[in-house]
């Protein structure tokens, strides 16, 4: 494992008026993705991240509460040490991390049989368009029909 995924998210501390920067979970390069838990989460905590020049622009660009971003790192020897045990295990703080299941939005996840609900989702929107499409033409239909007051400007009063 030449690098990981550090997913960084702004959280607001527990006084609710200020936010800081965590670490919710780290990915490895073939698509497993493992929980820190909430007592690491804080960035603080992982100083080698932190002195990272990643992490600075991370923190330039995370303004907002629950802001997220999804850095890949390369490991060095020290933060090899620290999140990667002999069998290259994930762990942080001599706790091995969880793995959770990856959230998959790629196409080849779907199964074959869901063509019919993606078909009527299709027919759907275009039937919407369709609608919204009739109704705006219906407006400007109706601006066309509607008389402009007489206000002397107009040349002809029976225009």
């Amino acid at each position: 494992m030449a690098r990981l995924r550090f997913d960084f998210v702004v959280k607001p501390k527990a006084d609710g008026k200020s936010n800081t920067i965590c670490i919710n979970s780290i990915a490895t390069p073939n698509g497993k993705i493992f929980e820190i838990p909430v007592e690491f989460q804080p960035a603080n905590l992982h100083q080698f991240i932190t002195n990272t020049q990643n992490y600075v622009k991370v923190r330039k660009s995370l303004n907002k509460k629950y802001q997220t971003r999804k850095i890949w790192i390369t490991l060095t020897d020290d933060i090899s040490k620290i999140y990667l045990d002999e069998e290259q295990n994930l762990q942080f703080n001599g706790f091995y991390l969880e793995k959770i299941l990856a959230e998959t939005n790629s196409v080849e996840s779907i199964p074959s049989g869901s063509n019919e609900s993606f078909e009527k989702l299709l027919k759907k929107l275009l039937e919407d368009k369709q609608i919204k499409s009739e109704t705006q033409n219906l407006g400007k239909i109706a601006k066309d029909f509607m008389i402009v007051k007489f206000n002397g400007r107009n040349s002809n009063a029976y225009q």
